[in-house]
């Protein structure tokens, strides 16, 4: 009787518990696709955006900082930017900068691949240029 109690205690401790999991299954995100996300409006409406809502930190004004932020980013199948990451920055605050800007563009057009929309990643970059403007507003 105690070899049988001993039995069923380990397979009710073994045999019954099994680990629950509750994650989703991620979809793949794609690099290269037939139709890649695009900007609402094309790339002339998407340089005009980040032209017009970008605001120049003020650090990188008072310290002369100019350069590329690389950006990388997720279009969802939606067509909704996640994923926001900087891959290559300048400090300064600019990669800060870039990364909200990039998180407030409105939604794109997806990417598909076999007709179907997809994730696709993008990168981009994001030039910060000290105009005459810029270099007198620091002062």
């Amino acid at each position: 009787m105690k070899k049988f109690i001993g039995f069923a205690l380990i397979m009710l401790l073994f045999g019954l518990t099994r680990p629950v999991c509750f994650a989703q299954e991620e979809k793949p995100i794609f690099t290269v696709v037939e139709k890649m996300p695009c900007y609402p409006g094309g790339d002339s409406a998407r340089i005009k955006f980040l032209a017009e809502n970008i605001v120049y930190p003020q650090a990188a004004k008072e310290k002369g900082i100019q350069g590329v932020v690389y950006i990388s980013f997720v279009i969802d199948e939606k067509g909704q930017v996640e994923d926001v990451r900087v891959l290559r920055g300048i400090g300064g605050g600019c990669d800060e900068e870039a990364m909200r800007i990039v998180k407030l563009m409105p939604n794109w057009i997806p990417g598909k691949s076999d007709g179907k929309n997809v994730r696709v990643q993008f990168n981009m970059p994001i030039r910060f240029t000290l105009t005459s403007e810029n270099k007198d507003s620091a002062k």
